[in-house]
Parts: C-alpha cells; structure tokens; sequence
C-alpha cells in the first residue's frame, strides 16, 4: 500500500474513531437535536422510546423523565428484553451523543428500523428536565 493510501486510511479510521456520530450517520442512524426531542416528547407519543445508554452512576445524576437505562457494555446482554421495541422510535442517549451513536448502530444492525441519537447528548439536554435516582 502506497503512503498515500495508507494516510487515506489512517485518516478514515482516526475519523470514525473520534466521529462516531457520523459513524451512526453512514449506518443509517438519524440524529435528533435536543430541542425536537423535547418538542416530540409534549407530545406524550407512545411509540418513542429514550434508552439511555449511561453508567448507573451518570443515570442516577440526571436522566430524562421517563428514559429507560441500559449501559452500552450491557445492551448485548439486553437485546432480548429490547426485542419488543423494534416497531417503536428508539432514541439512543449519553452523555456527549457518543456512546449513544455506537449503541444506536448495534440495534439498527440487530433489526431496529427506528433509531435516533441524541445529538450532544445529555450536555446539550442540560440540567433542566431531568429525573434523579
């Protein structure tokens, strides 16, 4: 492989490593801003479902109302209880919308038609509408 190749590479591979947002874009998950989320979330739909992809520790800080909490080392282990939600909207939610981009990826690679990933995450969320404990 020529130098240029291999920069080529090294540059698409250093890219997906630090983007993993645009990682989840290229797999076909969408990302949804803060803002419509909360926007959608008046609405009180019944077909969307936050999963909140964090440690127990970052969880318990500050999740949003009504998320449901699977870490990513722990969603492989969950896929069977998440298998009733693949006719629902899935979003995908971390800290910073990285983790979150990963997990998304691994569902719409399982089947998961719908899946969203909160982009910037719970920073971007910010502390106001959030659920402790």
């Amino acid at each position: 492989m020529g130098n240029a190749a291999g920069l080529l590479v090294l540059a698409l591979g250093l890219g997906l490593w630090f983007a993993p947002e645009s990682y989840a874009r290229l797999n076909g998950v969408r990302g949804v801003t803060p803002g419509a989320l909360r926007r959608e979330l008046g609405g009180r739909p019944r077909d969307l479902v936050i999963l909140d992809v964090r440690t127990p520790g970052e969880y318990a800080k500050g999740h949003i109302p009504g998320a449901r909490h699977l870490p990513l080392d722990r969603l492989a282990d969950g896929a069977a209880l998440l298998e009733n939600l693949k006719g629902s909207r899935v979003v995908c939610v971390c800290a910073t919308g990285k983790r979150s981009a990963v997990a998304a990826v691994r569902l719409k690679k399982a089947g998961f038609p719908n899946v969203y990933n909160l982009s910037g995450g719970m920073f971007l969320w910010g502390r106001h509408d959030v659920e402790t404990g």
